[in-house]
């Protein structure tokens, strides 16, 4: 009998369960306005009094599963090295801009 480890195994390709694609970072943030910014406190649905949207909402939106945690990488890929709360990720790279 062979051990079989958990490195081993490609749970996708042993069951057939597809490969979820990421979302682009637009439909994300469309997801994630539904939250409420924990940082400026809009209202759900209103967008931040930034010129982007706080990281806190993604968050909040991703504790609320909103938004999965494949999307919320997506997000910090966006952010910059260093970050917080009340990091914006501006609407150019929300929209799929280079920034």
């Amino acid at each position: 009998m062979t051990a079989v480890h958990l490195y081993d195994c490609d749970p996708a390709a042993d069951y057939g369960t597809p490969v979820p694609q990421p979302r682009t970072l637009a439909g994300i943030a469309a997801d994630a306005i539904q939250a409420e910014c924990g940082e400026c406190w809009p209202g759900h649905g209103n967008p931040c009094d930034a010129p982007g949207l706080h990281l806190a909402r993604f968050a909040r939106a991703r504790r609320r599963g909103l938004i999965s945690g494949p999307d919320m990488a997506v997000v910090l890929g966006a952010a910059p090295d260093v970050f917080e709360p009340s990091t914006v990720i501006p609407v150019p790279v929300l929209a799929g801009a280079a920034s």
